[in-house]
């Protein structure tokens, strides 16, 4: 049976930010992430067509609700624009979220009548890595450029706006314009494989971006399968516009490039229980040091910490994560 907690929170009670400190906006996806382990010794076990041992478990996902989930376990104010269905799922998406201490706002918050809240189905190895997503996030079309204008305010207030790709492109393009009035600094999340390319035409404002190895692939049009394809693909990127490029490699850590600085920062070893959510924490840690004015190895060293301590965890976002934690691990 599927493990899901529901939360008492009465609807609309959440935790404020302090309105004189900007908070970081993320704009995307919020959904519920239902991850099937199965529990055989390795994928020649797996049998097709037919019911396999395994656990299956519940939490909350969305690449843009991740990424804000965890600022606000680390105490950065955060807001989340994003659209849901007239359902109990989300519901729950946006109590749940709250009780994190992301702010999502009544008025913000876009509610589809006739679609269903955002869901992600993993398969993942006894291993805790994935063997194939599907990811439905229908409901974030509702992420129009009219949207955009009801948020405006919102996005002028920010510290720094977070996009991911489950965006549509014309929305995307609006909030880049609102961003570029208001001098406000982009981060891209190219979110998957099959979602990538659609912030590939707005490289050139990106303050960050941090794709996956096969991510830089599909935006770089290069091969990514070692250290120095990486490195290559995310100076590719940067010659395209990137101010700041990561490019993750799982087990391998991260490669970056930023100005005329480069390099890598390994992974830390880490017992994998589920690795869903891994980048999203991973994005996080370096949006927190890039926010504190950390050399970028250094915030890349956090967001490694993060995504090592989410990867411990069968939640995708884990729910005790704090700074102290965090520098905990670092140390070790």
């Amino acid at each position: 049976m599927a493990e899901s907690e529901v939360s008492r929170l009465p609807q609309g009670e959440q935790v404020a930010y302090t309105r004189d400190v900007a908070p970081v906006v993320l704009i995307g996806s919020a959904c519920f992430d239902i991850k099937g382990t199965i529990t055989g010794r390795g994928v020649k076990h797996i049998y097709p067509f037919s019911s396999n041992p395994g656990r299956v478990r519940v939490s909350l996902g969305g690449t843009a609700r991740n990424i804000a989930e965890s600022l606000a376990r680390l105490d950065v104010p955060v807001q989340l624009l994003t659209a849901i269905g007239a359902d109990e799922e989300g519901r729950q998406i946006v109590e749940r979220t709250r009780a994190a201490g992301v702010v999502i706002d009544d008025g913000a918050l876009i509610v589809a009548p006739d679609l269903e809240s955002g869901a992600y189905l993993a398969l993942l190895r006894a291993d805790g890595q994935l063997i194939v997503g599907v990811d439905d996030t229908l409901v974030a079309r509702r992420i129009t450029p009219r949207a955009v204008h009801r948020w405006r305010r919102v996005i002028r207030e920010a510290a720094l706006v977070v996009i991911d790709a489950n965006v549509p492109p014309r929305a995307i393009r609006a909030i880049l314009r609102r961003c570029a009035w208001y001098g406000i600094d982009v981060c891209l999340d190219p979110v998957s494989v099959a979602l990538a390319r659609r912030v590939a035409p707005f490289l050139a404002r990106a303050k960050l971006i941090t794709p996956n190895m096969r991510e830089a692939a599909a935006l770089a049009g290069l091969p990514v399968t070692t250290r120095e394809e990486a490195l290559a693909a995310a100076r590719v990127l940067q010659e395209r516009g990137a101010e700041i490029v990561v490019v993750t490699m799982a087990h391998g850590g991260a490669v970056y490039v930023g100005g005329d600085a480069s390099g890598h920062v390994p992974a830390i070893e880490t017992a994998i229980v589920d690795a869903t959510g891994a980048g999203d924490a991973l994005t996080a840690g370096v949006i927190f040091g890039l926010l504190n004015d950390f050399p970028l190895d250094d915030a890349l060293a956090l967001g490694t910490a993060m995504a090592s301590l989410t990867m411990q965890s069968g939640e995708t976002v884990r729910s005790d994560l704090s700074v102290e934690q965090v520098y905990q691990h670092l140390k070790l």
